[in-house]
């Protein structure tokens, strides 16, 4: 990015062929996500301290259900389970949803523990009577996304003792809600086992408490990056946000960032329509401001 007299100015930039591109315009907008506006606007040299703060990830998992009948998880429609029963778990918004998807073998491996060549194969075998209890937290602590020595952002995030625990409620909650709906076999994601036969061996209880023992540090268990949100969020203030409440970057005029790193925390729920709610008011006030 080019500035003059603190103003967005254009953009530079190098292809990997060694081919220099200039553009001069009146403004600049960064739609690069969570993860690469942070990052291009460090390399632009702005040193604001909250950008590549605030990194929230809507940490997501699943807890796995075996019934008697087919499901055929591939099937049907593809988001047709969804609870916000423990949305709030201490009465200041975070907690967990619970959630369903379509299921493939190739996308359900990925949260299916790996204990081996033929316990995988037979865990693919048992698919088409398998169905997820999805569970998305609302982490209301962060992580920070830094740049390498190669210019690429570099995203740092641990799960706290407060969003933990409501990870491991979701978990136990995916697990009553597997049980109420008939399941024979219910699993955690761990990768030691963490498992019960409804009526038959072990119960939700003692699920709850294996699965507070094998835990939730990395290596533990599969766990994905959702929705990736913050690290240049809008606020009222240099000292606590990367943007204004226009999206403009408080360094430089008329350098917008319009994407998902302008969520001032969370939003609990699939963030798309607001990320172009976002994108759209940002653009509109930019306009203004430019005619």
């Amino acid at each position: 990015m080019t500035t003059a007299n603190g103003t967005a100015t254009g953009v530079e930039a190098v292809t990997k062929s060694g081919h220099r591109i200039v553009v001069r315009s009146r403004a600049v907008v960064s739609a690069g996500g969570s993860l690469q506006t942070p990052a291009l606007l460090r390399r632009s040299g702005l040193n604001n301290p909250n950008i590549g703060k605030h990194l929230r990830l809507h940490p997501a998992t699943a807890v796995w259900a075996r019934y008697d009948e087919e499901v055929l998880p591939w099937t049907g429609p593809p988001q047709s389970r969804f609870s916000k029963e423990h949305r709030d778990l201490d009465g200041d918004g975070y907690g967990v949803i619970y959630e369903t998807a379509p299921i493939t073998a190739a996308f359900g491996s990925a949260f299916v523990p790996w204990y081996g060549a033929a316990a995988h194969a037979e865990r693919m075998r048992q698919l088409r009577n398998t169905a997820p209890v999805v569970v998305i937290l609302r982490d209301r602590d962060s992580g920070e996304v830094k740049v390498g020595k190669d210019g690429e952002p570099v995203a740092h995030y641990k799960l706290s003792k407060r969003d933990t625990e409501h990870l491991h409620r979701g978990i136990v909650g995916a697990a009553e809600i597997a049980e109420a709906a008939g399941a024979v076999e219910v699993y955690s994601p761990h990768y030691r086992p963490v498992d019960f036969e409804p009526g038959r061996r072990g119960s939700v209880a003692q699920f709850g408490t294996d699965a507070r023992a094998e835990g939730y540090r990395p290596s533990r268990l599969g766990l994905a990056a959702l929705h990736i949100m913050g690290t240049a969020r809008m606020g009222g203030s240099a000292d606590m946000s990367g943007t204004n409440p226009d999206g403009e970057t408080w360094e430089i005029k008329n350098l917008v960032v319009a994407d998902g790193s302008c969520f001032p925390t969370a939003s609990g729920v699939n963030p798309m329509i607001s990320i172009e709610s976002i994108a759209y008011m940002n653009a509109r006030r930019l306009a203004a401001r430019l005619a």
